[in-house]
C-alpha cells in the first residue's frame, strides 16, 4: 500500500501527461531490484489501481555497463531468478530482459514504453542512473515518474548537503519516528487486473510475446556470462557468493543470530567473514536486493520482548552517536552506520546527481591542505599494476587487497587502511583517487554506489575533521598505518583467511 505521505518521495521526470489510452503501466525496476519493502513498486501498484490498468515490472540488464564484469552480471542474474518465482508466487507480471549480442537491447525499451499509459522506475542520484533518466525522458511520450526508495527517510526531507555525520544525524533522529510509520509493503498488494482479461497475456502485440525474456533459470546463468562481452572480462564469480533476496535474508538472519550481539566493539576486528560481527550486506543493498528498511525494522526487533515502536526512542540521545533508537548499545552502533552513514552519501549525490564525486567535492581546508602539500617526498611509490596485483612491501595493504579481489568485498577497516595508503603512495593526489576508484569498483560487489566514493573521499578528509600534528603527505588529515592496525587487532587470523583464499587463486596473482 501506497500511503500518501509517500508522496515526497515521487518526482516527475517529463512533466508528461498519462495517456490513459495505453494498455498497461510500466514498472522499471532498475536500482530497487526487489518485490519486497520497494516504495517504487508500491506506487506503480497503487498506480495500476487507480488507472485500472495492468502492470508489467520491467528488470533489464545491459552488456556493458561500466566495470561490467561475470562477477557483477551472475550475482544480477541471480536475483532476477529469485524475483521470477516470486513474482510468480505473488500474482505480479514480472519479466527480466538480459541483453546478449544476439539480443540487444536497444530496441526493447521503446517497444515496452510505446503501450505504456505511464513509467515509474526507481530514483538513484549516481552510477549510470542520472544519465539514463536524461535520455529516456526524452523518448518517453508518457508520463514518467521516479520513486525514491534508498532510505527509510526520504532523501528529499534531508535538506542541503550535510558536512559532517553529526550534522545529518540530526536530521536522522528528528525525521526518523515520522517516517517509520511511512514504510514501504513488506509484500506488494495486488494490482489491477480485469477478470479474465489480461491484454499482456492475451494480446498478440503484447511485449510478453514480442521480446525474448531471460527465463530465471539458473542453468542459464553460467551460459550467458560465457556469451557475454564484459568490460571487465577476467573479473570472475566468487564461489558461493550468490546474489538476489534469498541469499540477502540468509545472511540478515546471520547477522541477527550471530553477529550483532558484540558489533559495537567487534566489528572492526579483521575476520573470515563467517567468524566476523559484519552485517556482510552491503553488496545486497547496492544491487537493491534488499532494502535499508527491512533490515533496519529487523535489526530494531532484535532482543525485544515485543516488537519496537518509536515509543523505545529515548528523546534525551537524540543527537548522540549511542542510546537514541533502541536500549542495546549494539543496534545503536550498526544504525548509525546504517542510516548516518549511508544516507551521507546518498544525500551528497542528491543535491547534485552524476556518475561520479572527485576531489573537487572536498571543503576549502582540505584542498588547502593538499596544494600545500602536493609536493611532499613519497617513500615508496607504486603503479597501478603493482597495487592491483598487490605488490607491495606492506603485508597488512597487500592481503586487504587481495581479500578484495578474489572475494569482491573487504572488511571495513581494512577497507579505510587500504585507502589511507594509496594516497601514501603515488604520485598524487589525482592518480591515487583514480587507482582507488577504479580498483573498489571493478572488484567490489558494493562499488559504483554513492558509498563507493564517500568511502574513498573520506580517506582524504571528507565528513572528518583536521588532525594533528600535520604530517607528510597527509598535512592535517587523519593518517593510518599498518603497524597501528598491527598493534590494535590480532591480524593472525586474518592472514590465515587470506592465504585460504590464495589456495583458491586465480591468475592475477
Amino acid at each position: 500500500m501506497f500511503l500518501k505521505e509517500n508522496l515526497v518521495r515521487v518526482r516527475d521526470l517529463n512533466q508528461k501527461p498519462v495517456l490513459e489510452n495505453r494498455p498497461y503501466i510500466l514498472y522499471w525496476m532498475s536500482t530497487a531490484r526487489r518485490l519486497y519493502w520497494n516504495h517504487s513498486l508500491d506506487y506503480a501498484i497503487h498506480l495500476s489501481q487507480k488507472y485500472k490498468k495492468e502492470l508489467l515490472i520491467y528488470e533489464p540488464v545491459k552488456v556493458d555497463y561500466p566495470w561490467s564484469s561475470p562477477r557483477f552480471h551472475k550475482f544480477i542474474l541471480e536475483g532476477m531468478a529469485n524475483h521470477a518465482k516470486d513474482a510468480q508466487k505473488l500474482g505480479l507480471v514480472y519479466r527480466a530482459f538480459v541483453e546478449t549480442l544476439d539480443n540487444p537491447i536497444s530496441e526493447v525499451f521503446g517497444s515496452l514504453t510505446s503501450s505504456a499509459a505511464l513509467v515509474v522506475t526507481d530514483d538513484y542520484p549516481a552510477y549510470i542512473i542520472p544519465e539514463l533518466f536524461v535520455q529516456a525522458s526524452k523518448k518517453i511520450e508518457s508520463k514518467f515518474l521516479a520513486v525514491d526508495s534508498n532510505s527509510i527517510i526520504p532523501l528529499s526531507q534531508y535538506g542541503e548537503f550535510a558536512s559532517a555525520a553529526r550534522i545529518l544525524r540530526y536530521r536522522v533522529h528528528r525525521l526518523f519516528p515520522e517516517f517509520w510509520k511511512f514504510r514501504s509493503s513488506s509484500k506488494p498488494a495486488k494490482p489491477f487486473l480485469e477478470n479474465g482479461n489480461s491484454w499482456l497475456e492475451k494480446n498478440p502485440d503484447s511485449p510478453l510475446k514480442k521480446i525474448r525474456w531471460f527465463s530465471g533459470d539458473s542453468e542459464d546463468i553460467e551460459k550467458i556470462c560465457k556469451e557475454c562481452n564484459f568490460i571487465c572480462p577476467d573479473v570472475l564469480p566468487v564461489n558461493k557468493k550468490n546474489g538476489g533476496r534469498k541469499e540477502g535474508l540468509k545472511l540478515l538472519r546471520r547477522f541477527l543470530n550471530q553477529g550483532l550481539n558484540g558489533y559495537g566493539e567487534l566489528r572492526s576486528q579483521p575476520k573470515k567473514p563467517e567468524e566476523s560481527h559484519s552485517s556482510l550486506l552491503s553488496p545486497y543493498l547496492h544491487f537493491g536486493h534488499i532494502s535499508q528498511e527491512e533490515i533496519v525494522s529487523a535489526v530494531l526487533d532484535w532482543n525485544l520482548e515485543q516488537s519496537w515502536n518509536p515509543g523505545i526512542i529515548i528523546p534525551e540521545n537524540r543527537n548522540k552517536r549511542e542510546g537514541y533508537f533502541h536500549p542495546d548499545s549494539n543496534v545503536n552502533s550498526f544504525l548509525d552506520e546504517l542510516i548516518t552513514w549511508r544516507d551521507i552519501g546518498f544525500l551528497m549525490f542528491w543535491k547534485q546527481p552524476s556518475f561520479r564525486k572527485d576531489l573537487s567535492i572536498l571543503p576549502d581546508w582540505i584542498q588547502k591542505n593538499l596544494d600545500y602539500h602536493r609536493k611532499d617526498e613519497r617513500p615508496y611509490l607504486y603503479s597501478r599494476d603493482d597495487l592491483e596485483n598487490a605488490r607491495t612491501h606492506d603485508a597488512v595493504w597487500n592481503a586487504a587487497q587481495k581479500e578484495l579481489v578474489l572475494t569482491g568485498s573487504m572488511h571495513n577497516y581494512m577497507r579505510m587502511l587500504w585507502g589511507k595508503k594509496v594516497i601514501e603512495w603515488t604520485v598524487d593526489y589525482e592518480t591515487a583517487f583514480a587507482i582507488l576508484e577504479d580498483l573498489n569498483n571493478k572488484y567490489a560487489y558494493d562499488g559504483r554506489d554513492p558509498n563507493s566514493y564517500t568511502g574513498i573521499l573520506w580517506c582524504f578528509g571528507l565528513f572528518d575533521r583536521p588532525w594533528f600534528p600535520e604530517r607528510n603527505v597527509f598535512g592535517n588529515i587523519r593518517t593510518m598505518s599498518s603497524a597501528s592496525t598491527a598493534k590494535k587487532f590480532k591480524l593472525q587470523s586474518y592472514f590465515d583467511y587470506i592465504r585460504e583464499l590464495e589456495g583458491f587463486r586465480t591468475t592475477l596473482f
